[in-house]
């Protein structure tokens, strides 16, 4: 049996208390200190938002390879709330990958920047 096998792949149904922690980039903290809404955009070119699901990730293995990065935590609530499925997609390097999926509009942007716990702040570019 294969690890995903082995934490059911495929078969992931998730509850509304999930957490999922996204990867926020240095250019997405305002001077303000605020993080910009433009952290919670889907990827470009396409209607997901990437991920990882905090069941099968921390936030140091969401960090690893990005130290000036900052991690936010969404929960599967909110994503239901604006409308956006959740996919789990694991992916060669993490097995904990998930896609947040639907159309993120300035609106519903906002409200995943408004309703997430921010765990790590981005560094500040120069």
């Amino acid at each position: 049996m294969s690890e995903l096998e082995a934490i059911g792949f495929g078969v992931q149904k998730f509850v509304p208390n999930d957490k999922f922690l996204r990867r926020i980039p240095p250019l997405h903290l305002k001077k303000s200190g605020e993080i910009s809404s433009a952290a919670f955009q889907n990827t470009s070119g396409t209607n997901r938002m990437s991920t990882n699901w905090k069941k099968l990730s921390s936030v140091e293995d969401t960090l690893r390879d990005y130290p000036d990065f900052g991690v936010a935590s969404i929960m599967a609530e909110l994503c239901w709330e604006l409308s956006q499925e959740i996919e789990w997609t694991p992916a060669e390097d993490s097995v904990a990958h998930c896609d947040v999926v639907g159309n993120k509009t300035a609106s519903i942007s906002k409200k995943f920047r408004d309703g997430a716990e921010y765990i790590v702040l981005p560094k500040r570019p120069n």
